[in-house]
């Protein structure tokens, strides 16, 4: 049995597997079933019936009868009334907001903005998502304002409200200043920060481009990440010394600079490894290593002068692109359940999702396969490509796990790292293939995907990860690496080297810990990087890992276990005060995303700018175009930040300066009455409602939000 979304997505599709058949009406039978009929998917008949009239899916069972029906045919009919005399005469209703709906809009109103977004797509070749987006919506809801206030008794010229297409390129030039000083000025107040690089070269143009982002933790313990642009690559060469040079001027820009505390996270190859070799630290893509290494296994014969030795997966993996491609180019997918998806080399986890879908409709595909690659298909061990689908949706989920950019990562790396070394270990019933497959990969993480001590410092101060029970081997190490950091914030804050006694006694107490929270078994255990956290333990000796101070100890101590949508940040947060030095660690080490994907994402809308209907757009807009769309929002929601702390601080110095004036007002009967309370209560109000509300929440939003009228007018 389908679900209902299951049965309409099939409609739309037009899927041959779909049957909608009128029942046979007897006398016996209800007279509703002259006005629906029932739906077949695979010839099994599905528990949903389909209105004949309004084409609307509603559920059926034998067991409860067609009162349902009964009550969508009476509503049916009178909508379908309504609507024939609404399209001769106009309803007063149309024109004053519904009593019981305050979102009522009409029908008609409806029907003719749905005939013009859908006239949008076909004039201006625009994509169906279009109707959809952020900017589409704000620039309807700025069309929907602004008749609010032009008069209704005249038709309005679409064209003289409009700003013409130079007028929004200089808007941008504009905007684009305003926002990058802004950014400047956060820049120039940072002290811990990571950068992270990575090129592109535009299939249009040729143009080689540098994108760099910036990573840190904001003092309100967020992480916030800002591209700082999508640069045309200018100098002679591309060698490590003039890539580093054109990065460093980049980050001179905005007041930025690369020395030895600071993290680079690029991908691994070999230009970029020698570009930030020394005077910063370079942190590999975790994602890239993992995605480099399932191509080698599936594509490559030899690596590094050894064989791969996986050609069992291999032919499978080829044997399936083919079919694959055969059935793209012939058109026959609309015979399918499920539409095939190609493998692009660009990111190698596609294959995956090409796999998998190949596998859920693998029954179904002598109906669209003939001569050659049906031959192939018989070839196919089905067995064999469940089990490499069983075993490549970890490293998706891994690669998910990695890809987040809204919070911290760089903590993830180690256990999931584990995770993949554990799920690489042969099973008694793996395939051959599978488990040379294994063997190949098991080598390659242990080898290529190289841990940083900032990995084991970062997963060691995630409290759920702490006791290393995904990876018990690399405790200590943690442990120890934790101590040096801790040495040196504290020789820094000192500017002298100091040493840390760790027998003291003074070190061997440690504080009442929290009682433990409970996992959400309900979510966790279906996730990847749950399966990863500590359990729950209590009563845990603290003196059993050697500390070299109390903090170290608490929270070696503490037992709290964070939840899986817990924000990690957070909780450093609310116990910076308890444990000061490491919460300034995290501070530091938690903005290194654990891969480049940020500057990956921006490789997407840099294709979406730079199409073949635009290849003459200028390097310069296009990095204006792609830092203004990684950034406004984000720097908006700051701007709107800081208008609404000003107002905090004026109401309170105005509630400051009011109680003062009213102390230094006290008199006696005798004496004269100060000048403020000879006003009437009514001015006093209003001069208080003035000055404390000056602007309200809602205004300020709209005041740093919206870009007003008036001004693309002036423009």
């Amino acid at each position: 049995m389908l679900t209902k979304k299951e049965i309409e997505e099939l409609i739309d599709n037009q899927n041959s597997s779909l049957k909608i058949v009128k029942p046979t009406v007897t006398q016996k039978s209800s007279d509703v079933w002259n006005f629906f009929s029932h739906i077949y998917v695979n010839d099994v008949k599905q528990e949903y019936v389909m209105c004949n009239k309004c084409r609307v899916l509603l559920i059926y069972k034998h067991s409860s009868g067609t009162h349902s029906l009964s009550k969508h045919i009476r509503y049916c009919q009178n909508t379908t009334t309504t609507a024939m005399v609404s399209e001769v005469q106009t309803n007063i209703k149309q024109y004053y907001e519904h009593s019981k709906n305050e979102s009522y809009i009409p029908n008609r109103t409806k029907q003719e903005i749905r005939a013009a977004c859908t006239e949008f797509v076909i004039f201006d070749s625009r994509s169906f998502k279009t109707i959809g987006g952020k900017g589409f919506k704000n620039l309807a809801q700025k069309f929907f304002n602004a008749g609010r206030y032009l008069p209704v008794t005249r038709e309005i010229n679409i064209e003289n409200l409009l700003p013409t297409p130079t007028t929004v390129s200089r808007y941008i030039d504009q905007l684009y200043d305003e926002k990058h000083k802004q950014l400047v000025s956060i820049c120039q107040n940072l002290i811990s920060y990571t950068i992270v690089v990575d090129f592109w070269k535009d299939s249009f143009t040729g143009i080689q481009y540098c994108e760099i982002s910036l990573h840190h933790t904001s003092n309100d313990w967020k992480l916030q990440c800002f591209v700082l642009g999508c640069y045309p690559y200018d100098l002679e060469s591309h060698s490590a010394i003039n890539t580093r040079k054109f990065v460093e001027s980049k980050l001179s820009d905005f007041g930025l600079k690369l020395n030895d505390s600071i993290y680079v996270v690029s991908d691994n190859e070999t230009k970029m490894i020698a570009t930030f070799k020394s005077n910063c630290q370079r942190i590999g893509c975790a994602v890239h290593y993992i995605n480099k290494q399932l191509e080698h296994g599936f594509n490559k014969e030899e690596i590094d002068k050894l064989p791969v030795a996986c050609d069992a997966v291999q032919n499978v993996f080829d044997c399936v692109k083919k079919i694959v491609a055969h059935i793209k180019k012939s058109q026959k997918q609309t015979k399918l359940s499920k539409r095939v998806q190609t493998y692009s080399e660009t990111r190698f986890n596609g294959a995956y999702h090409m796999l998998r879908i190949f596998f859920e409709i693998f029954d179904e595909l002598t109906m669209v396969l003939d001569g050659v690659n049906l031959n192939q298909y018989f070839l196919l061990d089905k067995d064999l490509l469940e089990q490499i689908c069983l075993f490549l949706k970890v490293f998706d989920e891994v690669i998910e796990q990695l890809s987040y950019d809204k919070r911290p990562t760089i903590y993830k790396v180690l256990p999931l790292r584990q995770r993949l070394l554990n799920e690489c270990k042969i099973q008694d019933n793996d395939h051959i293939g599978l488990q040379k497959l294994k063997q190949f990969l098991s080598s390659r993480i242990q080898t290529k995907l190289v841990l940083h001590d900032v990995h084991f410092v970062s997963t060691f101060l995630h409290p759920s990860f702490k006791q290393f029970q995904i990876a018990p081997n690399e405790k200590q190490k943690a442990i120890d690496l934790v101590k040096a950091e801790i040495v040196k914030c504290q020789s820094s804050a000192t500017s002298e080297p100091s040493v840390i006694d760790i027998n003291s006694s003074s070190s061997t107490k440690s504080s009442t810990t929290p009682k433990s929270q409970q996992l959400k078994a309900t979510t966790t255990t279906q996730n990847i990087l749950a399966q990863c956290f500590d359990s729950p333990t209590e009563g845990e000796d603290p003196l059993a890992v050697p500390s070299p101070g109390q903090e170290l100890m608490e929270y070696i101590a503490l037992n709290d276990i964070l939840q899986l949508d817990d924000d990690v940040l957070m909780f450093w947060k609310n116990n910076q005060n308890k444990f000061p030095i490491l919460s300034s660690i995290v501070a530091d080490i938690y903005s290194i995303p654990a891969s480049n994907t940020t500057v990956e994402r921006l490789f997407s809308s840099a294709g979406n700018t730079i199409s073949n209907r635009r290849t003459n757009l200028n390097p310069d807009k296009v990095n204006k175009l792609l830092f203004l769309n990684k950034n406004l929002l984000l720097l908006k929601e700051l701007d709107r930040q800081q208008l609404v702390n000003a107002q905090k601080k004026r109401k309170l110095s105005a509630m400051s300066t009011s109680s003062s004036s009213s102390s230094n007002n006290v008199y006696t009967h005798d004496e004269q009455e100060p000048l403020s309370s000879t006003l009437s209560s009514s001015t006093t109000k209003k001069i208080r409602t003035f000055d404390n509300d000056l602007f309200s929440d809602e205004d300020i939003i709209n005041k740093d939000t919206d870009i007003s009228i008036e001004d693309d007018e002036q423009e």
